[in-house]
């Protein structure tokens, strides 16, 4: 490879390229696009998204709520790692039980939810 060839762009980085590109075409921000063509290619997240931001919404009143598991969401720990590595979810705390997770944006993710059934 020369110094003056790009580098090789990962897949990621090109979704996440024309999502802002297309975002700037549209009223919706980045990170809702990029959730959205999350969903496109992965639609058996759906459930486990919408799952995730009711649990996240019934630990609102609940001060020692930690964040929700992967049985909370019916999808199995590697399926779930997927959400943290694009970004989506975060790991809110690991012990050696188990591993809780907290949507990044919860607002945003619910917005894209409602959106997609309103489109159907």
């Amino acid at each position: 490879m020369s110094r003056t060839s790009p580098l090789p762009r990962s897949p990621r980085a090109t979704i996440l390229s024309q999502a802002i590109t297309e975002a700037s075409s549209h009223s919706i921000s980045p990170q809702e696009n990029y959730v959205e063509q999350f969903l496109a290619r992965f639609p058996d997240y759906r459930k486990a998204l919408w799952l995730a931001a009711r649990s996240e919404e019934e630990g609102l009143g609940n001060p020692s709520y930690q964040g929700w598991q992967w049985s909370d969401v019916e999808m199995h720990p590697t399926r779930v790692l997927k959400l943290v590595i694009e970004g989506i979810a975060k790991i809110s705390m690991r012990t050696r039980r188990a591993t809780y997770y907290l949507l990044k944006e919860p607002d945003l993710v619910k917005t894209v939810l409602k959106s997609s059934v309103l489109k159907k």
